[in-house]
């Protein structure tokens, strides 16, 4: 019985340490395997980089920490070296000038998909020689950007702008294209003049009439109007200057209610132009809107505040008292306003639906009565309302 009991018990003991020893292995087994497979993750991290993990790393990098890749020849993929990358990403990210650095354009380039919806060009088969070409460039231009790259820090500098700046964009063919277009019709300017409204605008714009220019050299009265007038689509308080200083009967006749409107708030600063143009517009047949507009630009030059309500014979009495109209226009305090008329002075943020429901009368009749074309008004507006 004795023996038999012995007998259970050392194959109970066997069976133990049998398990026991099943459960080290595999625990040994699955550590091993884990540090495996992070090593070789890791591994590949490091040893195996690829065009697309430099590039986005080198997109971070300041102008002069690319310029230093310039050097470094490390093979990372398909052919590409950094110094590679570093050319591309200089010129996708800080508008390098690799044709002026190459005086040339390079003899190849391939586009290649970095991201789902970017693009980069890159520029295989440079020669040592182009390298250092590219390298001094870098190193001994001040400015050694494209015209849009110039264009933008342009718009990112406050008066007075580097004067080195100006004249390294006053040497580019789209200035210059700006630049003779005012030229060829008659209407020269100073380049500080034009470098102002170049940079109140946008590049597109001045891009697009680069290249029209380039197609078909246009030099027309006509061209110079709409492209000041796209300008002042974009608030370019120079635009508005520039289109009263060459074109004042032009602006006067031509056109519509809602640009004339647009003009006038440009006008913030006061000129000569901008005061006979207005004078001008209070002397024509145009809307109520356009005669207010035009005659609260006059009383802010003047720091005063309009009488109300607005007459234009009072307000060239004001401002123009040796006119004609001035003469024969009656006295401010004896102008006599129907006993029922009604006005309203518009507040920042009010609608004409706001103000139809505080009058209690119909959108449309205040647009008819005012001239209005659409739901344009601005603080300090002069609004007729309904008898």
């Amino acid at each position: 019985m004795i023996t038999k009991k012995l007998k259970i018990l050392s194959w109970a003991l066997i069976f133990s340490g049998a398990l026991n020893v099943a459960f080290i292995g595999a625990l040994a087994y699955t550590r091993l395997e884990n540090t495996a497979m992070v090593s070789t993750i890791m591994g590949k991290k490091e040893i195996v980089p690829t065009n697309v993990t430099v590039f986005n790393a080198m997109s971070r990098l300041t102008f002069r920490e690319l310029v230093s890749y310039l050097t470094n020849r490390e093979l990372i993929e398909e052919g590409y070296t950094k110094r590679d990358l570093a050319i591309a990403a200089l010129v996708a990210y800080h508008h390098f000038n690799l044709e002026k650095a190459l005086s040339g354009k390079p003899a190849q380039v391939r586009t290649l998909l970095f991201a789902k919806d970017q693009t980069i060009d890159m520029f295989p088969g440079l020669t040592e020689e182009q390298f250092e070409a590219v390298i001094r460039f870098a190193y001994q231009e001040k400015w050694p950007l494209t015209a849009k790259g110039l264009f933008a820090l342009l718009q990112t500098q406050q008066a007075p702008r580097d004067e080195s700046l100006e004249q390294a964009f006053l040497l580019t063919p789209e200035f210059y294209a700006l630049q003779i277009l005012f030229q060829k019709t008659n209407a020269p300017q100073e380049p500080s003049k034009l470098l102002d409204l170049a940079a109140e605008g946008s590049w597109n714009l001045l891009e697009k009439f680069f290249q029209e220019q380039s197609k078909a050299l246009e030099f027309s009265e006509e061209k110079r109007r709409n492209l000041l007038l796209s300008y002042c689509a974009l608030h370019s308080p120079t635009a508005a200057q520039l289109l009263l200083s060459t074109d004042e009967p032009f602006a006067l006749k031509r056109l519509d209610d809602k640009q004339i409107l647009d003009l006038l708030s440009l006008m913030k600063k006061q000129t000569e132009e901008g005061t006979r143009f207005c004078l001008g517009l209070l002397r024509s047949p145009r809307s109520d809107a356009i005669w207010q507009a035009a005659a609260l630009t006059l009383y802010s030059y003047a720091g005063e505040m309009p009488p109300l309500p607005i007459d234009p014979q009072t307000v060239l009495a004001r401002f123009a008292p040796e006119s004609k109209e001035s003469k024969a226009a009656p006295q401010p305090e004896l102008a006599a306003s129907p006993p029922c008329a009604r006005y309203h002075v518009v507040k920042e943020g009010e609608s004409l639906w706001k103000i139809s429901r505080q009058y209690k009368v119909k959108v449309d009749e205040l647009v008819r009565i005012n001239g209005l074309e659409k739901d344009s008004l601005y603080p300090g507006m002069t609004l007729k309302l309904p008898r």
